[in-house]
């Protein structure tokens, strides 16, 4: 798909495998401290990325839905199984029974207790249908998952890029800053000699000065560059991070010549089409299960326990106080089925029926965006390329046209307003390059997050970048 340099292959694969099954359950914690940062280390973008996967909070969010959908599948199937229940009672009674001529009274205490079983044994799919639809929605759990290490990574990419392109320009003003003084010292030189007019001098000066304001401007950028970083990686923008130079990361070489070939790979499994995917899926469970209300359930019932009834006093009284102890228990097959109910099921059907129409219109909605956003990140990618080439031919001839106009000033055949046209347009030709550079990086990320597929597939050679 795309000729990326190596850290836009790698970055998207640090992310940890989805959780489809209910493994969610047993899985590692994810950890709740920060991790240890190597002052000495020089971080590049994949280890910023697993470093962002170990740290975001984001991250632990997307875990811990994860492991509630697995929580919740789980709990569903436990319907198959069926309930044992304990049952305990005690009472103290008295009891008035009328007998001809006088009424008998009875009063002592009852303790009863009980085991009860119940278990469903066929219910027309209900059971089912909501495990399906849990399924589904651990599978989009999954793949939310996966898309959120791809977010978070993506995020850093940018954030990477942005921070090594203003630390860039700082070095860039640096430089025009340098040649700045360079000019005032030889309209000065001139100036003592005759050759130049205070003017040109104030002129040289003016422009030093506003040299040093633009390398002032483009360290403040690198602070606040460095707090987005930070924050994109889930850390305190004090901590101590040290990475290596943008320029050492090799850029794009090329594109994939068809971006419909990219449009169908990206279809085939893009996370967040996949997810919605499963989502439609678990509304179609939920209409099964709707539907399913309608048909009767059989189920099995049975209870085995003793009731003792102790310490019993009648009046009038009988001969004694007398005590008994029963064994008692059941067992009986429940048919239920509801006749009526007002309409409630019928609606129930009507409600899932939309919510999977819904659902099916939000996934051709979907695709239609993730199309959208790869052709728009391709034509990004493909303008940034060209950018990139046209960035490098400015730079050349805005030096070369410097280093003429510098020497052609010092021989005294050209003036210092020329001098110091040269000078601002090679500054300007600094400042493009760096973007072009930081801009094709960053629509090379993009269009790898857009397609949603791990971009180590793109096995295309890469070429260094100046």
């Amino acid at each position: 798909m795309l000729a990326a340099p190596e850290t836009a292959k790698r970055y998207l694969r640090s992310a940890p495998p989805a959780v489809f099954s209910a493994d969610a359950l047993s899985a590692p914690e994810l950890p709740n401290s920060e991790p240890a940062i190597d002052p000495l280390q020089k971080y590049d973008l994949p280890a910023l990325v697993d470093l962002a996967l170990q740290n975001h909070p984001e991250t632990r969010v997307s875990w811990e839905e994860a492991k509630a959908a697995a929580a919740r599948l789980e709990r569903n199937r436990s319907l198959w199984y069926p309930t044992l229940t304990a049952m305990a009672l005690g009472q103290y009674y008295k009891m008035s029974i009328p007998i001809p001529q006088s009424v008998l009274v009875s009063r002592g205490y009852n303790v009863a207790g009980s085991l009860e079983l119940a278990w469903t044994l066929f219910d027309f799919g209900r059971r089912e249908a909501l495990i399906d639809a849990s399924a589904e929605r651990l599978s989009a759990a999954g793949f939310a998952l996966d898309r959120k290490h791809q977010e978070i990574a993506y995020r850093v990419a940018q954030g990477f890029f942005n921070y090594q392109a203003a630390l860039a320009k700082v070095a860039a003003t640096g430089q025009t800053l340098e040649a700045a003084k360079t000019s005032a010292s030889s309209v000065q030189a001139k100036i003592g000699k005759g050759l130049a007019t205070r003017p040109e001098l104030l002129l040289a000066i003016q422009e030093q000065a506003r040299a040093n304001y633009e390398l002032q401007d483009a360290k403040g950028a690198v602070m606040q560059a460095q707090a987005d970083l930070s924050s994109s990686i889930g850390v305190s923008p004090d901590q101590t991070l040290k990475f290596v130079d943008m320029s050492q990361l090799p850029l794009p070489a090329g594109l994939e010549p068809s971006v419909e070939k990219i449009v169908d790979q990206s279809l085939e499994d893009h996370p967040d089409l996949q997810a919605r995917l499963a989502e439609l899926r678990a509304r179609e469970a939920e209409l099964k299960k709707a539907r399913a209300d309608f048909w009767p359930k059989l189920s099995l019932k049975g209870n085995v326990g003793n009731n003792y009834w102790g310490n019993i006093h009648t009046s009038p009284p009988s001969s004694e106080i007398y005590s008994s102890s029963n064994v008692v228990g059941a067992a009986m097959l429940n048919f239920e089925w509801n006749l009526f109910d007002g309409f409630e099921r019928r609606n129930a059907v009507n409600e899932m029926q939309a919510r999977k129409q819904a659902a099916q219109a939000q996934l051709e909605a979907l695709r239609l965006e993730i199309v959208r956003d790869i052709w728009k990140a391709y034509a990004d990618t493909k303008t940034a390329l060209e950018k990139r080439q046209f960035a490098l031919d400015l730079l050349r001839a805005a030096e070369e046209s410097y280093n003429a106009a510098q020497e052609s000033y010092t021989q005294g055949f050209s003036t210092v307003v020329e001098l110091l046209s040269a000078q601002k347009d090679l500054a300007h030709a600094r400042y493009v390059e760096i973007d072009s550079r930081a801009g094709l990086l960053k629509s090379a990320a993009h269009l790898a997050f857009a397609s949603g597929r791990p971009a180590e597939n793109n096995e295309t050679e890469a070429q260094d970048g100046r």
